[in-house]
């Protein structure tokens, strides 16, 4: 959706609700770019600890991670030892692998609102052969389980059917992206808890000179201009979820012409709140739009490089993210994304992550 923004309204001033723990978590990422890739050593862990801490087997993956504490911006490994109806016990090392304590988590439910599905090259749709190449909602998935294995993790797929995927390959139409909304507003009102909704869908607003404006010129315009006209709807959907205690975290968008001039109206609505991208050297990525601390008060790594995860000679796995070992199977579907790929829909989900496993860690360090 492309839209043109008039009516200008000024205020002059501005209070980001979320600014310190986005400011100090955006400082922690840029940090972490522009260092060279850490290799840890654990020389106080224990031998079954260091067993995990080293293994690069996609088993072992997802029941371990590297948390940076952001009230000190010290390292912790967490490793899980097992599940129960109270939560996630997990042993808590220090950054050389020392052990500091036993912890149960109470998990976070995170909902993906993405695409699950795929319909595959034109030349596999008429072969009848569909699924060959990973879908953009399993990819998401894989930075949200590598930031917080522990969060549960539910699928809203916005294309639920082939006629639907037929006819909608890119983004859905605003009614039936309301449609989806409304059905998940509704599980929340039945009494369903969810904490954090990261969605990559957007609705691109060019905004053209009042680029040049302060973000609250901005957002105040859209508001007046689109989110009370087409996205009223939408937009009273969002507000009832975010009043229900759900947080909700949308992609800034990726548009490589004139991005500054480039806003992902969804980002006006009080209470959303969207996460650019950081290129590798630490700097806000070229074409992330939605620039305004306004609209994206979070920003994440925004480019990664796929690649196989190999040891003694064997293939253990596809690595997207970065960090050591195996994420993904290593299979046909897979060989896809064994590349350079990128955009704020993996921000997104990694920023997200971090906060869900920052609220879990809350009174245990």
């Amino acid at each position: 959706m492309n839209i043109s923004v008039n009516n200008i309204k000024t205020i002059d001033t501005f209070t980001t609700k979320a600014g310190k723990i986005a400011r100090r978590l955006n400082q922690l990422a840029i940090k972490e770019l522009k260092s060279e890739a850490i290799e840890y050593t654990y020389p106080k862990a224990t031998a079954k600890d260091l067993k995990l801490l080293t293994s690069k087997r996609l088993e072992d993956t997802y029941k371990k991670v590297s948390w940076t504490n952001p009230k000190d911006g010290k390292v912790y490994h967490i490793l899980e030892e097992g599940r129960s109806k109270k939560g996630i016990n997990v042993r808590i090392l220090a950054s050389d692998g020392e052990f500091i304590k036993n912890a149960t988590l109470k998990p976070k439910t995170i909902v993906i609102f993405d695409q699950f599905k795929n319909l595959g090259s034109l030349r596999s749709l008429l072969k009848f052969k569909l699924n060959k190449t990973p879908n953009h909602g399993e990819i998401v998935e894989t930075y949200l389980k590598r930031t917080n294995p522990f969060a549960n993790i539910e699928r809203v797929n916005h294309k639920k059917n082939l006629l639907e995927m037929i006819k909608y390959r890119g983004q859905l139409p605003i009614d039936l992206t309301e449609k989806r909304f409304q059905e998940l507003d509704k599980t929340i009102k039945n009494g369903h808890n969810i904490d954090y909704i990261s969605i990559s869908e957007v609705a691109m607003c060019d905004i053209g000179e009042l680029s040049h404006s302060k973000g609250i010129e901005q957002k105040e315009a859209i508001q007046d201009s689109i989110l009370k006209g087409e996205l009223s709807p939408l937009t009273n959907i969002f507000k009832s979820i975010i009043n229900k205690g759900t947080k909700i975290f949308m992609s800034a968008s990726n548009e490589p012409k004139n991005p500054s001039q480039k806003v992902n109206a969804f980002l006006a609505i009080d209470g959303v709140e969207g996460v650019g991208g950081l290129a590798r050297n630490g700097k806000i990525a070229k074409d992330s739009a939605s620039r305004k601390s306004i609209f994206t008060p979070h920003y994440e790594q925004r480019t990664f490089q796929g690649k196989l995860v190999e040891e003694n000679g064997e293939i253990l796995g596809i690595n997207i993210t970065g960090k050591p070992g195996a994420e993904l199977p290593y299979n046909k579907k897979y060989k896809h994304l064994l590349r350079i790929i990128g955009g704020t829909s993996y921000s997104t989900p990694i920023r997200v992550g971090k906060l869900s496993l920052n609220d879990m860690m809350e009174g245990i360090l």
